[in-house]
């Protein structure tokens, strides 16, 4: 799946029926923790650090599990 920025940070399933993907993706990579995965940037890319939503994928989620407070 192609993506019009090079660092994804993370991605869920969303909406009511789980069909939605949401995706997060990182502005700059400088913490200490990044390694040779991400893409260094010198400048930063047109749309970085966004929240990207797609649909119509054909996939659904799961539902993740009620927290019961024990």
């Amino acid at each position: 799946m192609e993506m019009p920025v090079k660092n994804i940070a993370s991605l869920c399933f969303g909406d009511p029926n789980l069909d939605k993907v949401f995706v997060t993706s990182m502005a700059r990579v400088s913490h200490p923790a990044a390694h040779h995965l991400f893409t260094k940037q010198n400048k930063p890319q047109f749309n970085t650090g966004s929240l990207f939503r797609m649909t119509e994928l054909g996939i659904k989620g799961l539902p993740e599990p009620s927290f019961t407070g024990s």
